[in-house]
């Protein structure tokens, strides 16, 4: 595993943390960006909650994916393409 493997993995992480700490937490700010007051205002603040909930998910799942190692069966981890000049 390289080191951009591991830094992508672990920021994947947390932010599926800082995800479910929103979801959970008595914060009114992160339901004021633009997506989640739409959410808000049109299904209600239980629904918001469960679009961070959401997020946590996938990002959890990606992080772990990443540091496992998973990847397409195309790519190639020994292969590295450089751009001439």
């Amino acid at each position: 595993m390289s080191y951009s493997e591991s830094l992508v993995g672990t920021i994947a992480i947390l932010v599926a943390v800082i995800s479910v700490a929103v979801s959970i937490g008595p914060w009114s700010s992160p339901y004021e960006l633009r997506t989640f007051a739409a959410i808000r205002q049109r299904f209600g603040m239980r629904i918001a909650r469960v679009a961070w909930v959401a997020i946590a998910v996938a990002s959890l799942t990606s992080g772990l994916a990443i540091l496992n190692g998973v990847r397409p069966s195309y790519a190639d981890p020994g292969e590295r393409s450089e751009i001439a000049h």
